[in-house]
């Protein structure tokens, strides 16, 4: 794949302006294959509310979810989406809606639509397990409170995409969830770039989120320093199940609450 025909789109993921340049520059250099930043299920659930599909939600048996593995990814995987979706409310976009954009145009000029991005459950995993309990605690509460919280910062998204900016955000990040920078951002660099180094086509717009521009662009100048995939996507062995013990507390406070034992 020759550079000069790879252009790389870093959107904000709530944004207009994003959406409209995605089109834009996809009918402009009309690329054999669109590259996005989904994984299967992230894709097949955008493409599901795309068309209207609602799927029946099973319900979830709390003593089920308490005994089973994927614990910390419930928690996790929810909490994410509630703020992605809170933040896309307040601004009247749709979480997603850059990458609809850029699977509608690139369907539309007949071009093959490629999922680079590595699948949500490992990533989630990855980050759990990487993480001490004094940072789980930490990225909780800061959830937590980023839940509450009203602020004005969300007036200005587009200044997500200004590389001051992001280099501010990513700063802050690596000093605050050392791991889950690792996990959802550098690591995924990685693996993006190395999707795209995989697509065997010329032509391609690749369309992901600013923060991983710059990291790809690094991976791609530097393909010897990608790690494996094996490396990306491995779990490793599973340690003590701290998110299955705050579900837990949780369970319990909120037992306590209701007999207003506290």
């Amino acid at each position: 794949m020759r550079r000069e025909c790879l252009t790389i789109i870093g959107t904000a993921h709530v944004s207009k302006e994003s959406v409209e340049e995605v089109r834009d520059v996809i009918y402009t250099k009309q690329p054999e294959v669109v590259a996005i930043e989904l994984d299967y299920q992230r894709f097949i659930r955008l493409m599901d509310e795309k068309n209207g599909i609602k799927k029946e939600e099973k319900s979830t048996n709390i003593v089920e979810m308490v005994k089973g593995n994927k614990i910390g990814l419930y928690i996790t995987g929810g909490i994410l989406s509630f703020i992605q979706n809170r933040i896309g409310a307040e601004l009247d976009v749709k979480p997603g809606s850059e990458m609809i954009a850029a699977i509608d145009a690139g369907q539309d000029i007949g071009a093959e639509i490629a999922l680079i991005d590595r699948n949500i459950n490992i990533t989630l995993q990855r980050a759990i397990n990487k993480m001490g309990i004094l940072e789980k605690l930490k990225f909780v509460f800061s959830i937590i409170f980023s839940m509450f919280s009203r602020g004005n910062e969300l007036e200005n998204i587009e200044d997500l995409k200004k590389q001051e900016t992001l280099e501010e955000i990513m700063e802050y990040l690596k000093k605050s969830s050392p791991s889950i920078y690792e996990v959802l951002v550098h690591e995924r660099d990685a693996y993006l770039a190395k999707s795209i180094l995989d697509i065997r086509k010329d032509h391609i717009v690749a369309v992901v989120g600013a923060g991983h521009k710059k990291g790809i662009n690094y991976y791609l100048d530097n393909p010897e320093e990608l790690p494996s995939l094996d490396e990306l996507t491995d779990i490793g062995k599973k340690g003590f199940p701290w998110m299955k013990l705050i579900l837990i507390v949780i369970i319990i406070l909120i037992v306590l609450k209701s007999f207003n034992f506290i």
